[in-house]
């Protein structure tokens, strides 16, 4: 008898934990509720980017001329791990101001680019799980020196109305030579 009661109260705090612990189990036809269905997915979806150090002004031609920005953002979720993202990502590049809180100065260019289905995903996700965005420079070469700094935000607007942002700080680099060389045209 004293065994018998002894795995019934082993049996009675088993479930107690499982109780106790929101342990619950609907069998094959139970389903999460609508918030918990919510919270499941919000895992595995971005809860910030980050703009990646190979982040840098560059040729898209492949001469030694910049033309624009090639910027590298990495989408994360919760966990700190790379996550896929759809929605708008916007971007700004902005003077460097020295000596300031925030180092943003004069806006100088825009652009953004919209993921909204598979194809968009495929064109600029990498095998790096990272996406990659080519930011042609349109604003001329007046006013850009080698040395000069630039301040690249870069947002990221969901579907659900939630907007994620970063910043990175881009230096010029240009061989003088160059610059001569394009001057003289």
């Amino acid at each position: 008898m004293a065994k018998k009661l002894r795995i019934l109260s082993i049996g009675m705090g088993f479930a107690g934990c499982l109780l106790g612990l929101g342990c619950r189990s609907g069998g094959p036809e139970g389903m999460p509720s609508e918030a918990e269905q919510r919270e499941m997915f919000s895992l595995m979806l971005p809860s910030q980017i980050k703009i990646q150090p190979f982040t840098q002004i560059r040729s898209f031609d492949n001469d030694q001329i910049p033309d624009g920005i090639l910027a590298v953002i990495r989408p994360l979720d919760r966990f700190g791990d790379p996550a896929k993202a759809v929605g708008l990502f916007y971007f700004e590049l902005w003077t460097y101001q020295k000596a300031s809180g925030d180092h943003k100065g004069q806006r100088l260019a825009y652009w953004e680019r919209t993921i909204a289905n598979e194809d968009e995903v495929k064109l600029y996700w990498t095998r790096a799980q990272m996406y990659e965005f080519q930011l042609a420079w349109t604003a001329g070469e007046e006013g850009a020196s080698p040395g000069m700094k630039f301040v690249l935000t870069a947002s990221y607007r969901a579907p659900w109305e939630e907007t994620m942002q970063d910043e990175y700080i881009l230096d010029l680099h240009v061989p003088s030579n160059l610059i001569k060389e394009a001057s003289a045209r």
